[in-house]
């Protein structure tokens, strides 16, 4: 993992794609907002590229260097380690809140008899294999994926539409109780999840062929991803209605059962097992390399593959040690994390580091020209 990489703009766009999609897919985006909650996602959406900005102009100012470097070139190397090591916590702590929720999903679903230790194993182990082999046969994969999940998204709105189990009276009345409820649900819930949580990208940029294309084909890759959950929320409002919504703990899981073509095509659940484990393997990766990159830089490992089993141990005691159940999961989720670690870590510090930058830059053009 320490020789030379390179990633070409297609494989980091269906990286993006496929980490954006893999949670948020899971649950219900923006639900404060009730049947008003696409309109609380298009303004996380465009709130989301405005940060994903931020972080593009942060890399631009270092483009061949790794965060964890020029971190500690803005803040100084205490301060700047310290910073690093809060995002390697993060990164470690996302992947095993992640980890935690497929281990769930698929007990629930599929793996009745199974274990969430097992499950864990079974996906962790996985994951190192992809990752012990090098990030770039991990982003080849997700170009498979990548192709996979559209084919799965295309089948699943095809057959819902023929079965006709929409209802666009779900909707009514739109902006019911203001724009109050949909502006509380887009921050910072809906902006840092799972919009903010691309900050992870700025660790993979510098891996880019081209370095232009951290903004040319990573904002549209989050564009596209936000108008296919807009998709999802849409389907789900109007399949489920808010009662139900509200209800359910997968809420695309749910909507899926409705389908009965002349009683012979239902039960395509496991369609979207497949989409949300493949969304969800390519999330938790993408956490697992950050933060062992990330550690490997800070401790000065000269082999960074080393750190993959132990940071792959912690991941999973974590993911068991977490919350208690998928309930305690989902309220630290979206009543806790959002103001205590995604605030800070996907918007306050990224726009510090920014300015503090800018400003070291213009300080020292204007040094240079005195000296002139």
């Amino acid at each position: 993992m320490n020789r030379k990489i390179s990633i070409s703009g297609y494989q980091f766009f269906c990286t993006m794609f496929l980490f954006e999609v893999g949670t948020a897919s899971l649950v219900a985006l923006a639900p404060r907002a009730k049947q008003d909650a696409w309109i609380g996602l298009l303004l996380s959406l465009i709130l989301g590229c405005l940060l994903y900005y931020v972080y593009t102009k942060i890399f631009e100012i270092y483009p061949d260097i790794p965060f964890t470097q020029h971190v500690q070139i803005i803040l100084g190397e205490y301060a700047g380690k310290i910073v690093v090591l809060s995002y390697i916590i993060y990164f470690i702590y996302m992947a095993s809140l992640i980890l935690r929720k497929f281990e769930e999903l698929l007990v629930m679903t599929l793996f009745n008899s199974s274990s969430l230790v097992l499950i864990g194993i079974l996906m962790l182990c996985l994951i190192m294999y992809g990752l012990s082999k090098g990030i770039e046969t991990i982003m080849r994969t997700n170009e498979v994926i990548f192709v996979l999940i559209m084919m799965i998204t295309v089948l699943i709105i095809t057959f819902e539409f023929i079965a006709k189990v929409y209802d666009i009276n779900n909707f009514r009345p739109i902006l019911e109780n203001g724009w109050t409820p949909i502006i509380k649900a887009a921050i910072p819930q809906g902006l840092t999840l799972p919009f903010g949580e691309v900050v992870t990208f700025i660790m993979l940029m510098p891996l880019l062929n081209k370095k232009e294309k951290a903004l040319k084909v990573g904002m549209p890759a989050l564009i596209f991803s936000g108008l296919i959950l807009l998709v999802f929320t849409l389907k789900n409002i109007a399949i489920l209605g808010v009662p139900v919504l509200e209800r359910t703990l997968f809420p695309l899981l749910t909507s899926i059962s409705y389908i009965n073509i002349v009683n012979f095509l239902q039960r395509l659940d496991v369609f979207i097992v497949i989409f949300m484990v493949c969304g969800g393997f390519a999330k938790i990766t993408v956490f697992f390399y950050c933060a062992v990159s990330g550690s490997a830089e800070i401790f000065n490992v000269k082999k960074s593959g080393q750190l993959i089993y132990l940071i792959g141990v912690i991941i999973l005691l974590s993911s068991l040690w977490i919350a208690p159940n998928i309930v305690e999961n989902d309220r630290e989720r979206l009543e806790i994390i959002p103001y205590y670690l995604h605030i800070p870590l996907q918007i306050i510090i990224p726009i510090c580091l920014l300015v503090i930058a800018l400003i070291q830059r213009l300080f020292k053009e204007d040094h240079i020209k005195v000296k002139e």
